[in-house]
């Protein structure tokens, strides 16, 4: 599977409307069935409805359209994306993307641990699922647990790149 995808769009990928400083812009993680990839639909929310996807959602997150000039807004924006983005892999479960899913799922989870946002429960696990707690509304989560190699790393990269920290 491939995972070469632009990462932070200038224009909608429906209109083609350029994004505006302060613009609301839904960001979809999708399995293309037929290209064998993961890719990325840039939105503005009224477009969603719209938009035909050419494969299952595996997950979403809104975004602000950051000022250049306000780093630290864009740093918050930042982190509530990847926390966005990661319980969506929770709401869309699809069985055919599982293991795109479950390695974007660790990837996250280890980024929100380093973020204080995510605490690991219990003994550090190796394999099979560690458990989490948001610290923020106290719920448990429980994350596969993948390897993640260099590779890997430098595949997704480009598809999340925007809100990796």
């Amino acid at each position: 599977m491939e995972w070469q995808i632009k990462t932070i769009a200038r224009k909608s990928t429906l209109s083609g409307e350029a994004f505006n400083p302060g613009d609301r812009v839904a960001c979809l993680i999708y399995k293309d069935e037929q290209a064998g990839e993961l890719g990325r639909a840039d939105l503005l929310p009224d477009e969603i409805d719209t938009f035909e996807l050419p494969g299952e959602v595996l997950g979403r997150w809104l975004r602000v359209v950051k000022d250049p000039d306000d780093e630290s807004a864009n740093a918050r924006e930042t982190m509530a994306s990847a926390e966005d983005f990661f319980f969506s892999l929770y709401e869309n479960d699809q069985p055919a993307a599982q293991e795109e899913s479950d390695m974007l799922k660790h990837l996250l989870s280890l980024m929100l641990e380093r973020k204080r946002v995510l605490r690991a429960i219990g003994a550090r696990q190796t394999g099979g699922e560690q458990t989490y707690l948001h610290v923020k509304t106290k719920r448990e989560i429980k994350v596969p647990i993948v390897d993640i190699s260099t590779e890997l790393m430098l595949k997704i990269q480009d598809t999340i790149g925007d809100i990796i920290l």
